[in-house]
C-alpha cells in the first residue's frame, strides 16, 4: 500500500510539473470599464490555446435620458511559439483567433438596440514570464489584423464589415 501511495505521489508530482497555465487580465480595458479575463493552457512544447471572456457595462445620461448598456464576449486563440530555447508559454508567437460579442443598450424612454460583432484574424506577439522556471508574473504584448463583421438591430439596422488593426496588452500569472 505504501509503494502504491508513493508511486501515485510521484506521478502527481510529474503531472503538476508538466502543467503550464497562465491567467491574464487586460489592464487597459479595466481603465475603460471593460473586464477582460483569459486563460492560456500549454498543450505542447511550442503550442497553447487561450480562451477569454469580457464584460462591460455602463450607464450614460444624455439630455435627461438615461441609457444603460451591457456587453459580453468570448474569444479563442491557438498560439504557435517559435523559440527553440524556451518552451511555451514564453517567447515569440503567432496566433489565429476568433471573437464574438453581443451588446445591448436601453434608454429610459424604452428604446432598445442590440449589437453583435464577429471577428477573426491573426496576431503576433511576445510573452514574458518573470520568475522561476515553473511560475511567475506574465506580460503578453501582441499586435495584428482582424476582419470585423458587426450589425445592429432594434431602432436602427446597421451593418459594418472590414479590416481593422488590433493591439493587446495582458498582465497575469503563470504556473
Amino acid at each position: 500500500m505504501k509503494k502504491l501511495f508513493m508511486i501515485a505521489m510521484i506521478a502527481v508530482g510529474f503531472t503538476a510539473y508538466a502543467q503550464k497555465n497562465v491567467v491574464k487580465a487586460n489592464p487597459l480595458g479595466l481603465a475603460f470599464g471593460v473586464a477582460d479575463l483569459s486563460y492560456e493552457r500549454v498543450i505542447g512544447d511550442n503550442t497553447s490555446f487561450e480562451v477569454g471572456l469580457s464584460y462591460a457595462g455602463a450607464e450614460v445620461t444624455s439630455n435627461n435620458e438615461v441609457i444603460s448598456t451591457s456587453a459580453i464576449g468570448g474569444e479563442g486563440k491557438f498560439k504557435f511559439y517559435f523559440s527553440s530555447e524556451e518552451n511555451a508559454p514564453r517567447g515569440w508567437y503567432a496566433a489565429p483567433f476568433v471573437n464574438y460579442s453581443t451588446s445591448s443598450a436601453k434608454s429610459s424612454e424604452g428604446q432598445d438596440v442590440g449589437f453583435s460583432t464577429f471577428s477573426g484574424g491573426a496576431l503576433a506577439g511576445y510573452q514574458w514570464v518573470f520568475g522561476g522556471d515553473d511560475s511567475g508574473f506574465a506580460l503578453d504584448l501582441n499586435f495584428g489584423a482582424q476582419y470585423v463583421s458587426a450589425s445592429a438591430t432594434g431602432g436602427t439596422t446597421v451593418s459594418i464589415d472590414g479590416f481593422l488593426p488590433r493591439l493587446g496588452v495582458s498582465l497575469g500569472y503563470a504556473w
